[in-house]
Formats: C-alpha cells, sequence, structure tokens
C-alpha cells in the first residue's frame, strides 16, 4: 500500500512536470505570437546570421566579376555579413547555376549572373534545372552597354551600309561570338534574320579570344562591349548601339532601334536568384538591399564608366518572373527559327 503512494505520487509529479512543460511551450508560442513572428520567422528576420554565399557560374575575370563583386561588397557592408563570391564555371553556365538550385534553400547560397543559363542555354539542351522553376529571380541590376562593330575594311558607316553590302555579297561577311547559343551569337542571328542577310557565324570559347582575329581583319564583326576602346583607337568601325538608348562615349552612333530594327532588343542583363524555398522574408530582404545599392551613385557612376547600365529601380519579384518566362519564350522560338543546335 505505501509502494502503491509512492508510485501514484511519482506519477502525479510526472504528470505535474510534463503539463508545467506544456504550459512553458504554450507561452512561447503565444509571446511569439503576440510579437508576431515563430521561432522560424523570427530566424528569418534576422538573417544573415553568418557569411552569405554568391556563386557565379563562369571562371574568374569575366566582365561579370565587376558589377558581382562590386554588388558583394556592398550587401556585406548594408547587412553585417560576408557575401563572399565563389565561381562555379563550366557548361557555358550551366555548372554553377545547377549548383545553387540544387543547394539548400536556408538563404546562404544565391546565384548572380547574365541571363542566359537560366533563359537561354535550358532551350538549347536538356539540363538537370528547369531555370524558371527551380529559381527564384530576386532583382534584376544592370545590362552591359554594347555595340555592333566590324573591321574598317568594310568600308561601311551605318546599319543600313552594312545590310546593303552584306545582301550584294552573302555569305562573305563574319561575326564572332563566345560561343553557340551565348548572347552574342544570338545578336548575330537576330540581325540575319530581320535583315534577310546570310552571314557566318564564328564561335570562339570567349569574345576576348576573338577580338585579336578582329583587329587582324580575318573575321568582320562583333556584337559586345570589348568593341569600344577599339573603336576609340580606330581599329574598328562603330555601326549601333545596341542598348535603347545612345551611349554618351559616342553620342553620334545610332542604336539598332534608331535605323530600322525596333524590334532588335537583346540586353546581357544581370540577376540575383536564389533557390526555390528560400523563405519570402529573407527574398524580400535581399531584395530591399539590392534596391538600396540602384540608389547609390557612387555605385553607378563606376559601373557606367566600365560599360553597365544600373536599371533605376530593381525589379520585384513578380516582375522578375513574368521577365523571365517572357524571355524564356522568345529565345526558345528565336533558337527554333535560326535553327541553332549545339553541333553548329
Amino acid at each position: 500500500m505505501i509502494a502503491l503512494n509512492v508510485g501514484e505520487q511519482r506519477k502525479g509529479g510526472l504528470v505535474k512536470s510534463m503539463r508545467g512543460i506544456r504550459i512553458f511551450a504554450g507561452l512561447l508560442v503565444l509571446s511569439c505570437a503576440i510579437l508576431g513572428l515563430s521561432p522560424t520567422a523570427r530566424a528569418q528576420t534576422d538573417w544573415p546570421t553568418r557569411p552569405v554565399r554568391v556563386v557565379i557560374p563562369y571562371a574568374p575575370g569575366s566582365g561579370t566579376d565587376f558589377i558581382i563583386r562590386a554588388v558583394a561588397e556592398r550587401l556585406s557592408r548594408q547587412l553585417g555579413q560576408q557575401f563572399v563570391v565563389e565561381h562555379r564555371s563550366g557548361a557555358a553556365g550551366a555548372l554553377g547555376t545547377e549548383a545553387v538550385a540544387r543547394s539548400l534553400p536556408d538563404g546562404y547560397t544565391f546565384l548572380m549572373t547574365p541571363q542566359a543559363p537560366v533563359v537561354v542555354i535550358p532551350n538549347l539542351r536538356k539540363l538537370p534545372y528547369d531555370g524558371l522553376k527551380d529559381l527564384i529571380g530576386v532583382a534584376r541590376m544592370g545590362e552591359v552597354i554594347a555595340g555592333f562593330a566590324v573591321h574598317p575594311s568594310l568600308g561601311v558607316k551605318d546599319m543600313a551600309e552594312f545590310v546593303a553590302l552584306a545582301k550584294k555579297r552573302p555569305g562573305q561577311f563574319s561575326f564572332v561570338s563566345a560561343g553557340v547559343g551565348s548572347v552574342n551569337h544570338l545578336r548575330g542571328e537576330t540581325l540575319k534574320l530581320m535583315a534577310g542577310i546570310d552571314l557566318l557565324h564564328v564561335p570562339y570559347r570567349g569574345n576576348g579570344e576573338a577580338v585579336p582575329d578582329l583587329l587582324a581583319g580575318q573575321v568582320h564583326g562583333i556584337f559586345d562591349s570589348l568593341v569600344f576602346p577599339h573603336v576609340k583607337a580606330g581599329k574598328l568601325s562603330l555601326l549601333a548601339i545596341l542598348s535603347d538608348e545612345r551611349y554618351s562615349e559616342f553620342p553620334d552612333v545610332k542604336t539598332m532601334k534608331e535605323q530600322g530594327f525596333p524590334d532588335f532588343d537583346l540586353p546581357i542583363w544581370f540577376g540575383t536568384y536564389a533557390p526555390v524555398g528560400v523563405a519570402p522574408q529573407i527574398v524580400d530582404k535581399l531584395h530591399q538591399a539590392i534596391s538600396t545599392i540602384h540608389g547609390d551613385d557612387e555605385f553607378k557612376a563606376k559601373q557606367f564608366a566600365a560599360g553597365i547600365h544600373i536599371y533605376p529601380r530593381a525589379d520585384s519579384v513578380p516582375e522578375m518572373k513574368e521577365r523571365l518566362a517572357r524571355q524564356s519564350a522568345y529565345f526558345g522560338d528565336l533558337i527554333k527559327r535560326a535553327n541553332i543546335t549545339l553541333e553548329q
């Protein structure tokens, strides 16, 4: 009888202890609810609490580095944690993009890249990721100011003269790119379709490797930002600016749209992406931080001097989603119409 009473006392104590734990847990949840935050949401609001990895899906030294490293540096200052840049190159940007798409969606791995591995490369070959379904577009940052330039030996001054020459001598002139499916390749194919001309595409591993051959006159044209120093040196002829507005460095050179190509719209622009599953609070906080950078006049001036136009504001997440879907459809249609394959 005594043993039974002791057992019942122990059981009663255990019940009281469990009841106390439940009451404490309930009070904790209640206090978080009063503050408007669950414990998980509180952690998301405190983000970042450790260094953040920023993946560039190209090799070091590319033009992509300049803007992304500058953005990462400013994000580190704003958010109080290091944004560490990591290069994961290969497969025209697909390897690094896949690494982010398959990463843990905890808010500590992001992708910063031109749009090609998100909306162009997936239209050229089957990939282990879907650029529209596996990534969240956080913000669009800026675009490369580029032009179409040719070797001076062609003796042309604008697009009308170039198109007339190309029609007179079909298939005798070439343009270079950083490889099949690159945006510069698609720019050339777009010109061919719009102008009804026949140009030979000569792919290189990078536009930088193509420039010596272009300067030597072995190839004839290029759509890129690399042309500007050579134009100033008199070694290339600048026929058009590819942006919507003229470039202040060459105020007399008309845009493609001014020269009869109103639908020529193939900018190379930079964006920030998160793997699907990252908490909306984190995505929003990063978007707001990037939006603040867009208002930094010093940042914009330095980027412009390097040939990068920073947009007045960062696209919202819904705007990015719509833009990416629209561009993927556009590039997919262009690739089919131009009959572009990786075997070229």
